[in-house]
């Protein structure tokens, strides 16, 4: 149930579903209330505050037409193990979601976030029309961030039917990727 106006832009955050949100047009409604980019840049930027809310605050500035903060990178890499549905992030080898499409935009600089997330077993809770897809392929968030890194990197992603042999191609990637990532800091 939608909060309709009645609280804070932090209240009205935690009153809505992501759905409710970007779907049935409560963003739209967030978006040109008083103060609303001064508001949404407070929660995006509360370092102590919850990484869901500052995913949602930072959606809503990039809907005011503000570029995506680099600063929020982490946090978004952080939200692909469940903050949220993953249909919002996209489902791997096929189709990227709203927040998966801000997370690529940040580019090389999400690499080494996504990387620490490619050996994540957790599978991808997904609703929408490719829901089906998600559950006989079984995808996993080490699945998803692997996707995303080769978005990034213009690689191609290593999608196969088969979850085990996609976690030893991503498993290999993320080593890669670590080596690559540790030569780069050395120099």
């Amino acid at each position: 149930m939608a909060i309709t106006g009645l609280g804070t832009m932090r209240e009205e955050l935690q009153g809505n579903s992501v759905d409710a949100l970007f779907q049935r047009g409560e963003a739209d409604r967030l978006i040109t209330r008083p103060k609303a980019q001064e508001d949404l840049e407070k929660i995006a930027k509360s370092e102590r505050g919850d990484n869901r809310l500052r995913v949602l605050a930072h959606e809503l500035l990039v809907m005011l037409g503000k570029n995506p903060d680099p600063k929020m990178v982490r946090i978004y890499c952080e939200g692909l193990n469940g903050a949220f549905m993953h249909n919002w992030w996209g489902l791997p080898g096929h189709q990227l979601g709203k927040f998966g499409t801000t997370l690529i935009s940040f580019g090389e600089a999400a690499v080494p976030h996504l990387v620490k997330e490619m050996d994540d077993p957790t599978l991808l809770t997904y609703l929408g029309p490719d829901a089906a897809k998600n559950r006989e392929r079984r995808y996993c968030v080490g699945d998803l961030a692997t996707y995303m890194a080769c978005l990034i990197l213009h690689t191609d992603y290593p999608d196969s039917e088969e979850p085990d042999e996609r976690e030893r191609t991503r498993l290999t990637m993320q080593k890669e990727l670590n080596e690559r990532l540790t030569s780069e800091k050395r120099k």
